[in-house]
């Protein structure tokens, strides 16, 4: 007997595929953002907020610093985000761009979030206002490295991933190369950046994320002919593979404090 796949199974299986995303996301990345927090030190009664949250792991490790009661989490979608509001996070639906701020806060940190916002540099600047003094915000912006890449296949791919993020959304990789300079511009002190390039090794999460993130524009540069159905299928098992390795991808962070 043959049965029809319905709507909210086709939500559910995009769900638990943007989860697993996320998750890969947190595994590749978090140690730094982490290293970033530890580093302001961070501690019992700071107000912390947490910009574009995802999946909420870096939330978390503000409230174990700060306290629950101390942190904000928000994001344009909070379908992750049950198990911080249990803990006791303030968790918002909260529109970077154009809504009120949440509060007046220690530190403010947001991931992989700025670089798609074509009104980034304002931003930042409407971050900083919500800085109480001596304030830090510290942005982590994704930088991707085709040129670097170490096969062919993977290159034309995030190749092909950033252009259709830039034509689509308003992407600037290239963005977090100026770092901290956008920050100094906002009047913020005592900036500073780091960068650090990871090793994507076959069958880890790194290269996993990038699989991943790449699938949810493969549709958009196949029709448009930025990379063929062979050269991604291709990408996809060279990063299944152990033995491949790749430095394709550079986080920055930056960070600069309210006088």
């Amino acid at each position: 007997m043959s049965q029809t796949i319905g709507w909210n199974n086709f939500v559910d299986t995009q769900a638990q595929a943007e989860r697993r995303r996320l998750r890969l996301l947190e595994e590749s990345f978090d140690p730094f953002s982490f290293r970033q927090l530890e580093s302001l030190g961070v501690r019992p009664g700071w107000r912390c907020l947490e910009i574009g949250a995802g999946a909420g792991s870096v939330a978390a490790r503000m409230a174990e610093l700060a306290g629950p009661e101390n942190v904000v989490a928000t994001d344009l979608s909070l379908a992750f985000l049950g198990p911080l509001a249990d803990l006791g996070v303030t968790v918002l639906h909260h529109d970077v761009t154009t809504d009120d701020a949440p509060g007046e806060f220690d530190v403010i940190h947001t991931r992989f979030v700025l670089e798609h916002l074509p009104e980034r540099e304002a931003v930042i600047e409407r971050l900083s206002s919500w800085l109480k003094p001596g304030g830090w915000l510290l942005v982590e912006i994704g930088v991707t490295l085709p040129e670097l890449s170490s096969h062919p296949a993977t290159r034309q791919t995030m190749a092909a991933l950033a252009r259709v993020m830039a034509d689509r959304v308003g992407t600037a990789p290239e963005w977090g190369r100026a770092l901290p300079v956008p920050l100094e511009a906002a009047g913020l002190l005592d900036c500073a950046a780091e960068g650090v390039v990871l090793p994507a090794r076959g069958g880890q999460p790194l290269a996993g994320w990038l699989k991943n993130t790449t699938k949810l524009v493969e549709e958009h540069a196949l029709a448009t002919g930025l990379v063929t159905r062979e050269v991604l299928d291709e990408a996809y098992a060279v990063y299944e593979t152990p033995s491949f390795v790749d430095y394709s991808w550079m986080t920055v962070g930056a960070r600069g404090r309210r006088s």
